[in-house]
């Protein structure tokens, strides 16, 4: 007879596995949403017109998975969850806009809002170049897991700030890309107006974890009465995880 304990374990070990399959199908079922297909599909030329260094993306995110591959799953298998870790999709995105912009002429101003794996690689690509990269976060304990994770890769760890210190509304308009990947979603909703003024005249922002429909029409809807425009970059950024960005442009 079995014992009351493996029995407890075995339900807990189904009930996971039942909570996990239902996320996944939900989030298969939305990523073959029309709209959002229809969406990817019509935003991507606009994009290439707005942003024409994306044409060089996927190229760029296939040298990202060269060269970082090995980096971020170390980071996935010690630091970060892959499901909380940034894609080498999005990574790949990111240096590509930063390689643009520094093309077209520095000093840049980069900030980084959710700090991780992506704190990382923008310090690398900024190593030994007019960038200052500014890593923020609204967890203090996750934000020592960074500086530490930098100090270990023997990356600057300068410029690490705390939401709460970080002093968004003063920073107003000062960044030439920012990306927003930072808290649960209800915080970065409420968070995402702050995020966007950062951007100067010109700049770029990325919206991560746009597949997640609620903050995608609660994001889009804010950005449109702003009169904001934004872009859908399923194309480029889709995950094996079936994640992915969209692209603002102020």
């Amino acid at each position: 007879m079995a014992s009351p304990a493996p029995q407890r374990d075995l339900k807990q070990l189904l009930s996971r596995g039942i909570r996990s399959g239902t996320v996944r199908l939900r989030r298969r079922m939305e990523d073959l949403n029309p709209q959002e297909l229809r969406r990817s599909r019509a935003d991507w030329p606009e994009v290439l017109e707005r942003v024409p260094a994306l044409r060089t993306v996927e190229h760029e995110i296939q040298r990202t998975r060269s060269e970082l591959g090995a980096a971020h799953r170390d980071y996935c298998a010690r630091i970060g969850h892959p499901v909380h870790a940034a894609s080498l999709e999005l990574v790949g995105l990111l240096r590509c806009l930063l390689q643009d912009r520094l093309e077209k002429g520095g000093p840049l101003r980069v900030v980084d809002l959710g700090s991780g794996f992506t704190s990382f690689a923008l310090r690398s690509a900024a190593a030994g170049q007019p960038v200052e990269v500014h890593s923020v976060d609204d967890s203090p304990e996750w934000l020592e897991k960074t500086r530490a994770y930098l100090d270990a890769q023997g990356v600057n760890s300068e410029n690490l700030h705390t939401w709460t210190n970080f002093g968004a509304a003063a920073r107003k308009g000062t960044f030439d890309l920012v990306l927003h990947d930072m808290g649960f979603m209800d915080f970065r909703f409420e968070t995402l107006d702050l995020a966007v003024d950062l951007a100067g005249p010109g700049g770029l922002v990325v919206l991560d974890d746009m597949h997640k429909r609620e903050y995608r029409d609660q994001a889009l809807q804010r950005l449109t009465e702003r009169g904001i425009p934004a872009w859908s970059l399923k194309r480029a950024t889709r995950d094996n995880l079936l994640r992915y960005a969209y692209l603002s442009l102020r």
